[in-house]
């Protein structure tokens, strides 16, 4: 009997010793550009999903957002924030009934939440490194106003969020860098990347760049 719980704990530490070589350190940096504050900094999501477009799980989200903590907002609150984050979370407000459960888990996303940051953002993550995923990011300034989007067409948005997206592969080594994707629903109606970016202006100019790097691995 001793014999045999000694081959099962041998067993078990085998597999968790196997499991933690597969977890790889990565460092997120969004480095702030010249409009990275309007009336105030922008709110941003970070999300991982798999090659398939399905959601796994959220990395980074300003508090605001995380909370719906909107001043004057209406009882669905302000969807069109962070609209693609809201939906591939399946936490769209305005289709929820205004509900704050996020699937992430209410406890998960506390402990990725953060005070929206005053110059950019950076902070390490986790992921399993014999996996690709698409990393994603939201970022969104209200009442950024052009041309384009004014207060008739556009509300207390302005210019629609902007998503910006890469993959990353298994096993990487280098230094990946997000490319803009498209923008998010002006309204929050949908959580849909809309690929037409030509009528953006400052919103352009959120983020310098977004870049994920390897990281060693307890950093």
């Amino acid at each position: 009997m001793i014999r045999y719980l000694k081959k099962l704990f041998s067993v078990a530490a085998a597999l968790v010793v196997c499991g933690s070589a597969f977890a790889k350190g990565i460092t997120v940096s969004i480095g702030a550009g010249t409009n990275w504050k309007e009336k105030r900094e922008p709110q941003v999501a970070v999300w991982l999903e798999d090659a398939g477009g399905n959601y796994i799980r959220t990395l980074y989200v300003t508090s605001r957002a995380e909370k719906r903590s909107w001043i004057f907002s209406p009882k669905d609150g302000r969807p069109e924030s962070l609209p693609v984050w809201y939906c591939a979370s399946g936490e769209n407000p305005a289709k929820n009934s205004g509900k704050k459960s996020f699937g992430d888990g209410k406890a998960a996303l506390d402990a990725v939440s953060s005070a929206t940051p005053k110059g950019g953002v950076i902070f390490g993550a986790e992921i399993d490194g014999e996996k690709s995923y698409v990393i994603k990011v939201e970022l969104n300034n209200s009442f950024d106003y052009n041309g384009f989007y004014t207060k008739k067409n556009s509300g207390v948005n302005g210019q629609p969020s902007v998503v910006y997206g890469a993959l990353i592969p298994d096993g990487f080594t280098q230094e990946i860098r997000l490319e803009l994707l498209g923008t998010g629903s002006v309204d929050g109606s949908d959580g849909i990347i809309h690929p037409e970016t030509e009528n953006l202006t400052t919103a352009k100019n959120i983020i310098s760049c977004i870049a994920v790097v390897p990281s060693a691995e307890g950093e």
